[in-house]
């Protein structure tokens, strides 16, 4: 599965988007807070809706342990979580769309936000939204915060055989913290060293036998923001080559918003 940088407006929910700010704010300069310094109030966020998972182990032998179960989430799956896996808990069948996210952002350090959905009996579009929090000591992800949310409501269980039968990854990416102060952790390498100036010069994006017309905004030695037609077509790595210039910048993503990337320079 590919997890592209997303913006936090790409978040439907109010209540999930308020908790990706209350874990932004927690991180406070670091890739990710300690889990104990979580203190979810029920008014923003329903902890019905939530799961916490402890991380175990490395690479492909990561396993996630539930710790704490919410009714809703019980009420879908019709059993308890707890002391169990993902991988005892899950059906078969949806463990690419949730085991997938999980190591993504325990791997990363980065929050993971999808939007996967099914068909009732009605053939009505249901979605789940899904976001990942990752917590831990600020070198290596030691918790998972889940948050599931329906666009229905109903009966749960019910609608959990129709994402077991047919189901369809309609969103997916990954979030960096510094989000609210508008730069992203160390850890995730995109701390504006230098300073940047607002410009606006042509440049080309090339990648894959593709060049691509954009517009650079603002610019310093270390990264820029560049504005383009269609950034989800954009890579995560790409070459920048300004106007009256022939040197070429190899560029990574660290954000997407409506109509524009942040890169930075390697």
């Amino acid at each position: 599965m590919t997890f592209r940088f997303i913006a936090p407006d790409a978040i439907r929910s109010t209540s999930q988007r308020a908790l990706l700010e209350q874990w932004d704010r927690l991180a406070a300069g670091r890739p990710f807070p300690a889990f104990a310094e979580l203190r979810p109030d029920p008014a923003m966020h329903d902890p019905r809706q939530l799961v916490a998972w402890a991380v175990e182990g490395e690479g492909r032998l990561r396993k996630f342990r539930a710790m704490y179960q919410g009714e809703n989430v019980a009420e879908v799956f019709n059993c308890g979580w707890a002391g169990k896996t993902m991988e005892q808990v899950v059906p078969m069948s949806l463990r690419r769309i949730t085991l997938g996210p999980a190591k993504e952002s325990a791997a990363s350090g980065c929050a993971v936000y999808m939007v996967f959905s099914t068909v009732d009996a009605n053939d009505q579009q249901v979605d789940c939204e899904r976001l990942l929090l990752p917590f831990g000591n600020g070198l290596k992800v030691e918790h998972l915060l889940a948050s599931l949310q329906l666009t229905v409501i109903g009966s749960r269980p019910r609608i959990l055989k129709h994402f077991d039968m047919q189901s369809e990854v309609r969103l997916q990416g990954r979030i960096r913290s510094g989000f609210l102060t508008g730069a992203t952790s160390e850890v995730a390498g995109d701390q504006r060293r230098a300073s940047r100036r607002n410009v606006a010069r042509a440049a080309r994006i090339s990648f894959a036998r593709r060049s691509v017309t954009c517009f650079v905004r603002n610019l310093s030695a270390s990264g820029a923001a560049v504005e383009t037609t269609d950034p989800a077509e954009i890579p995560d790595s790409f070459r920048l080559v300004l106007e009256m210039e022939a040197t070429e910048r190899r560029c990574r993503v660290v954000w997407r918003r409506k109509g524009r990337i942040g890169v930075q320079f390697s």
